[in-house]
């Protein structure tokens, strides 16, 4: 874990899960409370992610004429395409954004939670190294369930190690309704722990289907032949759940109960937001779907006349190369008959030449005949 990222946004999460453990004095209501506070700080970013994904389903017709009509020219399709999001003002990677802006909030969660010494009491790691000794316990920085073995260690023999709450050490109880928060389950054991998993992979089952049904709520006019988005979906719907098992089988089960509570918290989230959007939000898209008929209608407008401009181009052409040949003819007939003037011209004053010679032999002049 990078010391940036650890103290930047791990820890203030620590520090945020630590304060509500000392309002409530319960680890896992802590956790819970903890995740609603999570969710309610990235609410802003999903409502925002919602309405843009509402505004890519309402161009994606457009998008997919545009295909259509520049079916062989790609370079054309992704220009026309450009300027149909510049038109909207939809941004494609705007969702991807708001996303990669939860992953690293994700992450920070799991530090968070998995090394509760470190990020919640803020305790160093010699610190942590002279806890582990003073128990007799072998501490391992890069298990799994290190850091959150030894807390429960410690709350276990809190009287060997009471002295160092000056340092900020806690004593915490990872015990839940019955459950040890700080336990890994087992595949092999049978216990109250497989709980956790099969609950996480219902609840998010569960979210993912919510998920589906409320993007189709929201966006009634979505295009239903879309088969990417479609297989996306359904992919979804399956491994969501799977990873959900896989998270809370192989971490210990306090990730297990913060992912069931953010799953439970999602489908709460995208009720309420999807409900929001469409009954109080309903004025403003269809002022802005108005407004975007007038901007295609326009564009479909332009684009007719560019069409038109372009045939009366070909068309004034042809009449300028017509012209041109017709110039042409003319113009070689006119030598034409010039010449045959000249011609008939150069043959008649042959003749005259003649007859008067022939008038002058008969007259009995000498004529010469070289002239």
């Amino acid at each position: 874990m990078g010391d940036f990222f650890g103290i930047i946004i791990v820890r203030p999460l620590g520090l945020i899960l630590m304060a509500i453990f000392s309002l409530v004095q319960n680890y896992g209501i802590a956790l819970i409370l903890f995740t609603l506070i999570v969710k309610l700080i990235l609410l802003p970013f999903m409502y925002k992610q919602k309405k843009g994904m509402k505004k890519m389903n309402i161009v994606q017709a457009e998008s997919a004429a545009i295909q259509k009509r520049y079916a062989n020219n790609k370079e054309k399709v992704n220009e026309e395409i450009q300027k149909l999001y510049e038109r909207e003002g939809v941004n494609p990677m705007g969702s991807c954004l708001l996303s990669f802006i939860t992953l690293p909030v994700m992450m920070a969660l799991y530090y968070a939670v998995r090394k509760p010494m470190t990020y919640m009491m803020g305790l160093s790691t010699d610190t942590i190294t002279n806890i582990a000794k003073a128990l007799g316990e072998t501490y391992d920085a890069s298990a799994i369930s290190g850091q959150i073995q030894l807390a429960k260690t410690v709350h276990e023999n809190w009287d060997k190690v009471s002295s160092f709450v000056s340092e900020g050490l806690v004593n915490i109880d990872f015990n839940f309704f019955g459950i040890d928060l700080s336990a890994i389950p087992s595949f092999t054991t049978l216990n109250v722990l497989w709980m956790i998993p099969i609950v996480s992979g219902a609840t998010a089952l569960l979210s993912s289907f919510v998920m589906q049904k409320m993007q189709k709520v929201q966006n009634p006019n979505a295009q239903q032949g879309n088969v990417q988005m479609n297989s996306t979906m359904n992919a979804m719907l399956i491994m969501m759940p799977l990873m959900s098992v896989w998270i809370a089988f192989t971490l210990p089960a306090s990730m297990g109960v913060y992912w069931i509570v953010n799953n439970v918290f999602t489908v709460i989230q995208e009720l309420v937001l999807t409900w929001y959007i469409v009954k109080f939000d309903k004025a403003e898209d269809d002022e802005i779907t108005k407004e975007r008929k007038r901007r295609e209608a326009a564009h479909q407008m332009k684009l007719a006349e560019q069409e038109e401009a372009k045939k009366a181009g070909v068309e004034t052409e042809y009449r300028g190369a017509s012209s041109a040949n017709v110039s042409k003819k003319k113009l070689k007939a006119r030598e034409a008959e010039q010449k045959r003037l000249k011609e008939k011209e150069t043959a008649a004053r042959s003749a005259q030449i003649k007859a008067e010679k022939e008038a002058a032999r008969r007259a009995g002049r000498q004529v010469d005949d070289d002239e």
